[in-house]
């Protein structure tokens, strides 16, 4: 009995082991037969397929372009697409048929599309990115590209490319809803402390005439309200967070005292959903400064929760008193590339009369460098992240980085309407003409 269970086990034994051995056998010719013959998946001899994709596609993103921008495949057919975003913010690939692939900053994502036998362009959706860059084409070797999501300069008339222009420009100053960066006064406690209620949530923000986007928003404003107050004021500012996930706020340029620093773990905890936190401290150093998150900040800052904190003082007196007072917050990402909250047609212009002057206060809150150009008339600049330059001077197209704030003096001696835009041109004029940062300063007789 136990030899028969023997020569039994022995049998199965072998009989498995000719069962596995013809496998393997056979998937190893399967797979060297195609790389023979000089055929792979993805290979640009790859046949499309009723069981899969013909190949793959990786496309990544940065802050503000794609890598490739040329894509190329070797036929028509569905392809697999892997979307790295390597930039600080969303983007996602929007193929010309509606196919939308997206991820988050430093994240990836995957998806398919069908590639026809003209190739298709693919752009980011987000408002702004495309005209600041974010443009690409899959080419199939010997075709053209087409299905454009919109049609480029080369495939419109001259006289077509002219009208799309002035009538956008036509628009100039645009209606939207809400408007941002307005100064809120504070409440003045019975011992003399200023206080400034901000509360942070999701809102739809109207950037341009019909662009409405998901923002993020302090006091349902972008740019939030402008805190002003003087040296010597003791401040108190509560934050209320009713976003669906943690923030801070930091005070920038300001001193403060470290646990009023903003910066999560190192000076204070993350304030939760439906927490409040109280920053208070004693005003010391004057000038152009910022408010802004500092959780996550490369996601909620572009997003919106961002503000100006203008501190004056009194006992120092302006290098040059001006009529106007004007706080210009540059911010770029997921809203577009805005100036206080807004892309052209819908930004605001600066209106003055012959002889009047304005201090303009730049403040980046953005994720890129922006060199603001202002035409006909030049620019004094006085003061640099809130210090006084010791030697102003004029300039007529200031560089502003993110974090930064510039101070200029504009004095109005030339009369007219005169254009007002970020020099990085992909921020300002696109395939539809002007866009983003481009305002204009208007000077009265």
């Amino acid at each position: 009995m136990r030899r028969t269970v023997a020569y039994v086990a022995a049998f199965t034994g072998m009989a498995t082991l000719f069962l596995v051995t013809i496998l393997v056998t056979a998937l190893v010719l399967n797979a060297i037969t195609p790389r023979a013959a000089g055929v792979g998946e993805g290979s640009p001899s790859a046949a499309p397929s009723a069981a899969g994709p013909v190949g793959e596609i990786t496309i990544t993103a940065f802050d503000l372009g794609f890598e490739p921008t040329m894509v190329h495949v070797a036929e028509p057919g569905r392809y697999t697409v892997t979307f790295v975003n390597d930039g600080g913010t969303f983007h996602d690939v929007t193929f010309a048929d509606g196919t939308v692939i997206g991820a988050d900053g430093r994240q990836s994502a995957s998806g398919e599309v069908a590639i026809g036998p003209d190739g298709m362009s693919f752009i980011c959706s987000v408002p702004g990115h495309a005209d600041g860059g974010m443009r690409g084409e899959v080419m199939v070797d010997g075709a053209a590209a087409s299905g454009d999501p919109q049609p480029t300069p080369s495939a419109r008339t001259a006289e077509e490319m002219r009208d799309i222009d002035a009538a956008v420009t036509a628009q100039f100053p645009a209606e939207t809803a809400g408007r941002g960066n307005q100064v809120l006064e504070p409440e003045v406690q019975p011992d003399g402390t200023l206080q400034w209620e901000l509360t942070a949530s999701v809102v739809e923000w109207e950037t341009e005439p019909g662009t409405v986007v998901e923002a993020y928003a302090y006091n349902e404003m972008v740019p939030g309200p402008q805190l002003r107050a003087e040296v010597g004021d003791r401040i108190r500012i509560i934050l209320h967070n009713e976003l669906p996930e943690p923030t801070t706020i930091h005070s920038h340029g300001l001193f403060v005292p470290p646990d009023m620093d903003g910066v999560p773990v190192i000076s204070q905890p993350a304030v939760m959903p439906g927490e409040s936190f109280t920053y208070e401290y004693t005003l010391r150093n004057a000038g152009s400064h910022m408010y802004h998150s500092h959780f996550m900040a490369e996601h909620q800052v572009p997003m919106g929760l961002l503000g100006a904190f203008v501190v004056t003082d009194p006992a120092a007196p302006d290098v040059v008193a001006t009529d106007v007072d004007y706080a210009m917050i540059l911010n770029d990402g997921p809203l577009g590339f805005t100036i206080n909250g807004k892309g052209f047609p819908a930004t605001e212009p600066l209106v003055l009369q012959h002889g009047q002057t304005i201090r303009i206060r730049y403040m980046n809150e953005g994720l890129q460098i922006h060199p603001m150009h202002l035409h006909g008339i030049p620019q004094l600049v006085v003061a640099k992240d809130g210090w006084t330059l010791p030697d102003p001077h004029f300039e007529d197209t200031v560089l502003v980085a993110p974090g930064e704030r510039i101070d200029v003096i504009v004095e109005a001696t030339e009369v007219g309407t005169w254009a007002f835009h970020c020099h990085v041109l992909t921020h300002a004029e696109g395939p539809d003409g002007m866009f983003g940062m481009v305002t204009a300063l208007v000077v009265g007789e």
